[in-house]
Parts: structure tokens; C-alpha cells; sequence
């Protein structure tokens, strides 16, 4: 017989046996922080653009607006809406790393409990947003700056500088309650949005319910975030930029949320740049969504 033959060969002409040995997996943790920071700096440098105009808008800034170098004014150009990006890349890094760190503990330390998958995201969302925050308000608070291209702040070498010289390293944590006010709630609706769009989508067997998921969980949080967001940039940028007619001297979140509508015709002011928030942020969320899916499906099948 085959297996009498191969007893009676020696050893050494035996052909040898290739086990297929599976790729090694990335470790979860490191699995969240790389889709994290990938899908991050994916949403970050596509829609830039438009996160430059929202942040204009909001504080009653032309969205094309001349450079107020230390020269003079020059002509608006449209690279100028690319202004601070690099500065907003660099920030986003170490502050996906702490996010979705939190992110991924929160979800952990929750998987033992019976409750929904989007409630876990909620409360997942919320401490990253909450770790994150130390280290994302500066680098914030630099790019709305910048952004606004205000003499003595239109590159982020002269923001820095010029925020120390005037207002110390203080001044880089300008708005810190009012950017944890607003990137709570935004995170909590983002991921738990999505993780219920994504949980209705899923019986129908829609070849795009990521992406479906990921813009309408964009959109509405971006809706209904937007007077936080208004109110947040007004906090940061108070100091070098107020419109004409806007409310000025805003001393914290409630000073600014009941000021913005008594001052500049009612409530609706706070959803300003809410049309622009909504354009950006339906695209990002389903970028974000897409490319964080794919890099946490490539590393569970070990491609990574």
C-alpha cells in the first residue's frame, strides 16, 4: 500500500510537509487606533475645505477672505482654504490614538453587559471623546485661527506665537469646556448613529450600508451639533476676529448660547453654517465609516 511504501523509504527522502499557517492578527487595540487615525486623516484632508468655510461662517467671516499678512492685505485665493491642514493633520494623530484607545476599553469593559450595540458605541464614543480632549484643543484652537487668516495667525508658526506673546500657553486651551461640550454629544451620536443605521440597514443586504450608515450618521450629527460647534468657535477665535453686530466678550457656554440669540435675531442664529456643517460632514462620515470598516476587516483577516 501508499502508506506501507513511504514507511520503508528513508527519512531523508521524504518530501516535506508545508503547513499553511495562518497570518498573525493585529491586536485589537491596535487594530482600533490604526482604522482610527487611517479613516481620520482620510475625512481630515478630504473635506478640509469645507471645514475651513464652516468655521468662517460661523463667526461671520467672508468665506473668501484677503490675507491679512504682516505686508498688508493681499487677494483672497482659493489655496488659502487649505490654510492650517497640515497643523489639523499632525493634532489628529495623537488625538485618535487617545480617543479610540478609550474607545476601544470603553467598548471591552462593556462587551460583558446585554445592552445594544448602539449604546455601547454612545457611552465608547463619549470617553474617547472625553481622553482626547487634552490634547485636541490646542491644536483646535491653532486651526480655527489660522483658518480665519487674521493678521499675526495666518500660518500656524505665527498662531502659535502669537498666542503665547499675548495670551500664554492659557490661551491654547481657550474653549476647553465648550470643545468638551460639543465633542461629546458629537461623538456619542456619531458612532451611535451609525451603529444604528447600520443595524436597520443590514437585513435589506444594501451593498452600500456603510456608506449609508456613515453619511446620514454624519449629517445628523452635524445638525444637531451645530450650535455647539457655532459656540465653540466663537470662544476660540473671540480674541483675534469678532463681526460686526456679533456678540462679543463671550464669557463661557451659556454666556454665548443665550448672547448669540438675543443678540444676532434669535435662536436660529445658532445654526448658522449649519447648511455647510451638513455638506461636509455627510461625505466625511461615510469616508470615515468606509475606510475604518476596511482597515479593521483587512487586520482581522490578517492582511495587516
Amino acid at each position: 500500500t501508499a502508506t506501507s511504501t513511504l514507511r520503508q523509504l528513508p527519512p531523508h527522502s521524504l518530501p516535506l510537509l508545508r503547513v499553511a499557517r495562518r497570518p498573525p492578527r493585529m491586536h485589537p487595540l491596535a487594530t482600533e487606533i490604526t482604522a482610527g487615525i487611517t479613516a481620520g486623516a482620510a475625512k481630515t484632508l478630504a473635506f478640509y475645505p469645507l471645514d475651513t468655510l464652516v468655521t468662517r461662517r460661523e463667526v461671520g467671516r467672508p468665506l473668501l477672505v484677503p490675507r491679512e499678512t504682516l505686508e498688508g492685505a493681499r487677494p483672497a485665493a482659493i489655496r488659502d482654504v487649505y490654510a492650517g491642514s497640515v497643523l489639523a493633520t499632525l493634532g489628529m494623530l495623537p488625538y485618535a490614538l487617545l480617543f479610540h484607545t478609550a474607545f476601544y476599553l470603553c467598548e471591552a469593559a462593556l462587551a460583558r453587559f446585554t445592552i445594544s450595540a448602539a449604546l455601547v458605541k454612545v457611552c465608547a464614543g463619549t470617553c474617547g471623546a472625553v481622553a482626547a480632549a487634552a490634547v485636541g484643543v490646542p491644536f483646535e484652537g491653532l486651526k480655527h485661527r489660522v483658518q480665519l487668516q487674521v493678521r499675526g495667525y495666518t500660518t500656524p508658526r505665527l498662531a502659535l506665537a502669537s498666542t503665547l506673546r499675548l495670551e500664554g500657553v492659557a490661551g491654547l486651551y481657550r474653549g476647553f469646556g465648550s470643545t468638551l461640550a460639543r465633542n461629546v454629544p458629537y461623538n456619542a451620536l456619531h458612532f451611535g448613529l451609525y451603529a444604528l443605521a447600520a443595524s436597520a440597514l443590514r437585513p435589506a443586504r444594501l451593498p452600500a450600508t456603510e456608506a449609508l450608515s456613515g453619511a446620514a450618521a454624519g449629517a445628523l450629527t452635524a445638525l444637531l451639533t451645530t450650535p455647539l460647534d457655532l459656540v465653540n468657535t466663537r470662544l476660540q477665535t473671540q480674541r483675534i476676529f469678532t463681526a460686526s453686530g456679533a456678540a462679543a466678550n463671550l464669557s463661557g457656554v451659556v454666556d454665548a448660547i443665550s448672547r448669540v440669540a438675543a443678540e444676532e435675531g434669535g435662536p436660529t442664529a445658532l445654526m448658522r453654517g449649519a447648511g455647510l456643517r451638513a455638506a461636509q460632514y455627510a461625505p466625511s462620515g461615510l469616508l470615515f465609516f468606509c475606510v475604518y470598516e476596511a482597515v479593521k476587516r483587512r487586520a482581522a483577516s490578517g492582511g495587516l
